[in-house]
C-alpha cells in the first residue's frame, strides 16, 4: 500500500482494483488514492460506472449504513491498543465513521469526528473524497510507521460486490479482519 505525502496543487496517482473479492474481473475498475495533505489523510475514490447511493446520503454529512449500498471505504489498524478505525464514503460525498475495539465490536461512532468528505455522482461516473485530520488519527490510533491499512469497495448494488486492496483470506467477504492489513510505504510527490 502506497501512503503518499503531497502539497495541496499535487495529485497522488491512483491506485486500481480490477477483481471483487472471489477474483471476478471488474469492469471499470475502482481507483482510490491516500494521502497526507496538510495535515489531513485524504481518501479519494472514484470509478467510470454508475453508483446507488444510500437514499439520505448527503455530501458532506454523517450516514450511517452507507454499506448496504455503493461505498468506498478505508481502514486503519492501531499498531498499540488493537483498536481500528472503519471509514465509509458514499458515491455521493457522505461518509461514516466508525471506532472498532476487536473485529466487529463497536467501540463507538464517530459523528463528531471532522471529517470533510466531498462527491459527486453522474449518470456514468462518480468520485468521492474524505479528509480526517492526521492529528486525531496520532492521538486515538497511534497513527504512524506502524499503522497498517486496507481500502475496500462494494460497487453494483443492489447486487453487491465486494473488493478489497489486501487480500483477507477466503469465504464470505468480510472486511472486519485488521489482523491482515497491509503496512504502507509513504512516497513524497516531487
Amino acid at each position: 500500500m502506497i501512503l503518499f505525502e503531497v502539497s495541496r496543487e499535487q495529485v497522488p496517482p491512483p491506485s486500481r482494483l480490477t477483481t471483487d473479492w472471489f477474483g471476478d474481473e471488474v469492469v471499470p475498475p475502482v481507483l482510490f488514492s491516500l494521502a497526507i495533505d496538510a495535515g489531513e489523510l485524504v481518501f479519494t475514490a472514484s470509478r467510470e460506472a454508475t453508483a446507488r447511493c444510500h437514499p439520505e446520503a448527503r455530501s458532506g454529512l454523517f450516514q450511517p449504513e452507507l454499506w448496504n449500498y455503493d461505498a468506498a471505504e478505508f481502514f486503519l489498524a492501531d499498531p498499540v491498543s488493537g483498536k481500528y478505525l472503519e471509514c465509509n464514503l458514499s458515491p455521493n460525498g457522505a461518509h461514516w465513521a466508525c471506532l472498532f475495539d476487536s473485529p466487529r465490536q463497536v467501540l463507538s461512532e464517530l459523528d463528531g469526528l471532522a471529517v470533510r468528505s466531498t462527491g459527486s455522482c453522474d449518470q456514468d461516473c462518480w468520485r468521492a473524497c474524505a479528509a480526517l485530520p492526521v492529528a486525531w488519527l496520532e492521538e486515538h490510533l497511534h497513527f504512524g510507521s506502524s499503522t497498517r491499512i486496507n481500502v475496500a469497495f462494494i460497487i453494483d448494488s443492489p447486487s453487491q460486490r465486494f473488493l478489497t486492496y489486501v487480500p483477507l483470506g477466503g469465504g464470505e467477504p468480510d472486511f472486519h479482519r485488521p489482523g491482515l492489513f497491509s503496512g504502507y510505504s509513504l512516497v513524497k510527490l516531487v
